[in-house]
């Protein structure tokens, strides 16, 4: 299955011992296809930094780990779907350009579209 983690999975995933860890292995593994975007990784570093003061060479190794597991795609900021937190549209894009089959967040603005463009939009899967 072609994924994209939103955000917050990815902290829950990088952080606790949890389903979001799980997942994030799975995908390690080449039991599904994670999909990132350059905007994702930078909001992810902005959090990291921010809220968990994580130090850069961590940043570092968590941010090539990603990369190395992931196919990258290319938002260009054509999504403009969500106007209470815009911000969430690069998750979309990112799941648009990358042919995802799911969006996995806790989001609640992402969740409560249910699907975008065919693309399922939850806060899991089954493991």
């Amino acid at each position: 299955m072609r994924l994209v983690l939103d955000t917050n999975i990815l902290i829950s995933a990088l952080f606790w011992d949890g389903n979001e860890r799980k997942l994030l292995r799975l995908c390690r593994k080449g039991k599904h296809q994670l999909i990132i975007s350059p905007q994702i990784l930078d909001e992810l570093s902005r959090v990291l930094l921010d809220k968990f003061n994580l130090p850069s060479e961590k940043l570092k190794e968590y941010r090539e780990e990603i990369l190395l597991m992931s196919e990258l795609a290319l938002p260009v900021g054509d999504v403009d779907i969500i106007k209470h937190d815009p911000t969430d549209n690069m998750i979309l894009e990112t799941a648009q350009i990358g042919k995802a089959d799911r969006i996995i967040t806790g989001d609640k603005h992402l969740l409560k579209l249910n699907k975008f463009e065919g693309i399922k939009i939850t806060k899991s899967i089954d493991l």
